[in-house]
């Protein structure tokens, strides 16, 4: 008989996971281990002795393939992207939920297409828009398409649990990995062709453009990165520079000039900042109220010491052999999350579930039947402090399974978001696509009574999310300690871009600053280019908000057991390190950082983009086993001159010309389908207006259309969680700036229309 394994600490202790994923579905398993889930992983093939293996199988332990039903039987949720035959695992387990990680999704034209890695990155938009132009687009490394449908799989795996507790029913959550990535890595991309109407010179089509608008300079000792968004911010900026008078005229206020003018920014400023050390200019720029982040190299990132004094990298877990192992992405105050032992091994014993305790909260509860008991999260207030996308984005998440989110805006200082509508704050497409499902109060925080009802609808909160410049609210009496003294069942989220505390924490940052700072573009990049990076995606703000809302679901879902509130710390940065953990403990081992490869592989062959016959037309392709490439040979009408991996890795110049040749003479998305017709991985790259006309989607509803109040109609990127049985809502368009104050103040702290105004009248509110 199997040994049984533990129950684990954690807001997720005495969850029952079974693990059936191989490597591109296995950070799910580790989110929801992390938080305290006993997860017993079961590969359907064998597990590589990796680093992946390593830190994408940390918190699990081992179980026989042979014992699969068993663990099924005994288990609260099976997480699978194998294909299993779904409706006989939920005739044989009615209660099971089971998540379903999928390429493309269990229905449409392509629910069988495979998508590995790389062809996965390019059916998200996001691959379309990294790189420089005169090359072909670049990929993140590793299973960053992947690990976005890992993330929502956690998420709403852990939800559907929840639910279960209700009505005593499983289901299956399945998740689309192109619809997850889409979501988790390119978001904005399908609304702005909407938006172009309004603002002709917005780049629709979603070409890359190396650093864009998110600047690179060089500087004495490597690389920076700015975010300029607000007036502020580009004065602050000037005078990092020493206030050139080529740059101080009037109209370099406005975002789209200085976006023409790009090349005269570069002139001035490459000269000035090359004199300089990285480290100088992020601290001229914090004290002059910019936003300038350092570019680092992964292992730059594990030894700086914000990094090193948070402690995210562990040296001491169980069997990890000194490696500089990631810890969880988020911090939890009450029920602490993190790495306890590394991942199984084929030598270790193969495990069984314990027996399920009387009081284990996971049981199912009363089988019902599906009745409509309302969504998740009806009648769980939300206040959210949120800027630009983090925090907006994970409560998102928590609207679209019921929550009521009141978003609190500053009437002085709104979020930087809204001033991309160019003096319009409510026609700014960045707000309008992250702020969704949500009420706007806004209030003038520099007035006593504007922060007396912030700390009213605090109180009245079962959550309350931030993820303003470290320090801000606790200097209005709002922060975490405060509020904890107040309400200690109040779950209170914080998401600064490099934590709270340390010598950077009061820095503010946006995605392409943490993913510098983390390493990420080190490697997202070709290897001959100018400058380390190439992506002006917001990476990884649009994933590191879903992983946040797995945090915040499993504190919630505590607090409601137990009375327990708690504070969540999510730093920016290690979200997005988390996602490559395997980068930084390469790093450490070996005592040198990867180089950037751009989209090929030092183990797989053919593995790279190649150009088809139209305009900016590319398709990704890999063949990881020589099995596809026999097929890909076929299908090219090439002799196999090199039958194996090995024979491809040698002489990949001639298996490039050989594939390239092909390519070139079709459209790309007729070459990719004649490819996975064939079994072989592979997909066109996509873009906003592919995405918009794609019948695969448009059949599985993966856009939602709204109606905005200014703007009009607006296309958005769906939810990619599938319920069976738990109701969700699709979240409304993003609120006018304080347009349900009245409304809200009313409802939730009584104060009539009429007070209302009275304050609207003295500046309070708005």
């Amino acid at each position: 008989m199997s040994p049984s394994v533990g129950m684990a600490s954690g807001a997720l202790a005495g969850l029952r996971v079974v693990d059936h994923t191989e490597m591109r579905g296995a950070l799910c398993g580790r989110i929801l281990g992390d938080l305290g889930a006993d997860v017993i992983r079961v590969p359907p093939v064998p597990d590589p002795d990796d680093l992946a293996h390593a830190h994408r199988n940390a918190n699990k332990a081992a179980g026989d393939l042979a014992e699969l039903e068993a663990l099924m039987s005994a288990a609260d949720l099976l997480i699978d992207n194998t294909g299993l035959d779904l409706e006989e695992v939920a005739d044989r387990n009615p209660s099971l939920v089971v998540v379903a990680l999928t390429d493309m999704g269990l229905t449409g034209p392509r629910s069988d297409w495979k998508l590995e890695p790389l062809p996965a990155f390019a059916s998200s938009g996001g691959h379309f828009l990294s790189g420089f132009r005169e090359k072909s687009p670049c990929w993140h490394p590793g299973y960053l398409a992947h690990d976005c449908a890992s993330v929502f799989g956690a998420l709403g795996g852990l939800a559907a649990v929840m639910d279960r507790r209700r009505h005593g029913q499983g289901q299956v959550v399945e998740i689309s990995v192109q619809e997850a990535a889409l979501s988790g890595l390119n978001p904005w991309s399908v609304l702005i062709p909407d938006y172009v109407r309004h603002f002709p010179e917005l780049p629709d089509e979603g070409r890359r453009n190396a650093d864009g608008n998110y600047w690179i300079f060089p500087a004495r000792d490597g690389w920076v990165r700015t975010v300029i968004g607000t007036p502020y911010q580009w004065t602050g900026f000037v005078e990092v520079l020493g206030n050139p008078n080529a740059l101080t005229g009037p109209e370099w206020a406005d975002g789209v000039f200085r976006g023409r003018n790009r090349d005269v920014i570069h002139v001035v400023a490459d000269e000035i900042t090359s004199q300089r050390d990285r480290t100088d200019l992020f601290e001229h720029g914090l004290a002059a109220g910019t936003t300038i982040g350092v570019i680092q190299s992964p292992s730059e990132f594990v030894a700086h010491p914000q990094v090193a004094g948070r402690g995210f990298f562990r040296y001491d877990v169980d069997g990890s052999e000194g490696l500089a192992m990631p810890d969880a992405p988020w911090k939890l105050s009450g029920t602490p999350a993190g790495v306890r032992k590394s991942a199984p091994r084929e030598k270790d014993k193969r495990v069984q579930f314990n027996a399920r305790p009387a009081d284990n909260p996971w049981a199912p509860g009363p089988s019902n039947g599906p009745a409509d008991n309302g969504q998740l999260l009806a009648g769980v207030r939300v206040v959210e402090f949120g800027m630009a996308a983090v925090v907006p984005e994970g409560t998102w998440m928590l609207s679209e399974l019921g929550a009521d989110v009141i978003k609190v805006e500053s009437v002085v200082h709104p979020d930087s978001l809204r001033f991309a509508g160019r003096g319009d704050l409510n026609k700014a497409f960045p707000f309008n696509a992250e702020s969704r499902g949500r009420r706007s109060v806004g209030l003038d925080m520099t007035t006593e009574r504007g922060r007396e009802l912030a700390l009213e609808l605090f109180m009245a909160a079962d959550v309350v999310a931030e993820n303003l410049r470290g320090g801000s609210l606790d200097k209005l009496g709002l922060g975490w300690d405060d509020m904890s003294s107040k309400r200690p069942d109040l779950v209170y989220v914080c998401s600064q871009g490099y934590g709270r505390g340390g010598p950077m924490g009061k820095m503010p940052a946006y995605g392409p600053l943490n993913a510098s700072f983390a390493g990420a573009h080190w490697l997202w990049n070709h290897a001959d280019v100018p400058f380390p990076c190439g992506t002006t995606l917001n990476h990884p703000d649009h994933i590191a908000g879903k992983l946040l809302a797995v945090a915040v679901l499993a504190a919630l879902d505590h607090k409601q057991r137990t009375g327990q509130g708690q504070l969540i710390d999510m730093a920016q940065t290690e979200a997005a390190a988390y996602l490559i953990g395997e980068v930084y403990m390469g790093a450490v081992a070996d005592g040198a950082d990867p180089e950037p490869k751009g989209n090929r592989s030092d183990t797989v062959a053919p593995h790279d983009v190649y150009r088809a016959g139209g305009d900016d037309d590319w398709v990704a392709l890999a063949c990881h086993d020589d099995e596809s490439w026999q097929r890909c040979c076929e299908v090219i009408g090439v002799e196999n001159r090199w039958p194996t991996n090995a024979d491809r890795l040698a002489e990949m110049a001639a298996v490039d010309a050989a594939v390239a040749a092909w390519m070139a003479e079709g459209l790309a998305d007729e070459r990719a389908e004649r490819l996975q017709v064939a079994g072989v991985s592979a997909m066109s790259v996509m873009g906003p207006y592919d995405h918009l006309g794609d019948q695969h989607l448009a059949i599985r509803g993966a856009l939602d259309v709204l109606e905005h109040p200014v703007v009009g109609k607006e296309t958005h990127v769906g939810n990619p969680i599938r319920f069976s049985l738990t109701a969700t809502r699709t979240a409304g368009p993003s609120p006018l700036l304080g347009a349900d104050t009245v409304e809200v103040l009313g409802e939730v702290l009584g104060i009539s229309p009429d007070e209302v105004e009275a304050l609207a009248e003295a500046g309070v509110c708005r």
